[in-house]
């Protein structure tokens, strides 16, 4: 029983940090990680609330909603042409896809499938760290500028 609660722990912390993360860019960055920021964390929400995935691990609501979550990076990155938006847009492709390789290869456990999310998910809040300090960063240079 206490090994259940440690785990609901760590995912509760998990969120509480992306939060955070996206608090940081919705505070700090400029137009498109604010953009960004906002429909992610649209999207976590969203998919929280949505039902549960069926027997073969299909979960539509949230393909859904992942899949306009990368239309949306899809056309920020081309909007305002930023690498990191185009590492997130290719991130979230393949957090689309994800669900759609376990649907059609069965050998595949939900342990993967939950792996896979997670490792994504990490990989999207590094991105967005990483943008909050480019932005931060590209910012100080420029009143730096300004003031020398």
């Amino acid at each position: 029983m206490s090994i259940l609660n440690t785990i609901d722990l760590i995912a509760y912390a998990a969120y509480l940090i992306a939060v955070t993360i996206c608090g940081l860019a919705v505070w700090k960055g400029d137009r498109p990680l604010k953009l960004v920021a906002v429909v992610l964390l649209v999207a976590w929400v969203l998919s929280t609330l949505t039902g549960k995935r069926n027997v073969y691990g299909m979960n539509y609501p949230t393909t859904v909603i992942d899949t306009n979550c990368a239309l949306i990076f899809v056309w920020i990155s081309l909007r305002w042409r930023r690498l990191w938006c185009a590492v997130l847009a290719a991130l979230m492709i393949i957090e689309v896809t994800i669900p759609l390789v376990v649907f059609f290869d069965r050998d595949i456990r939900r342990y993967n499938q939950t792996l896979s999310y997670n490792v994504v998910t990490v990989l999207l809040l590094a991105v967005m760290s990483v943008a909050i300090w480019q932005t931060f960063r590209s910012r100080t240079r420029a009143n730096e500028a300004l003031q020398a």
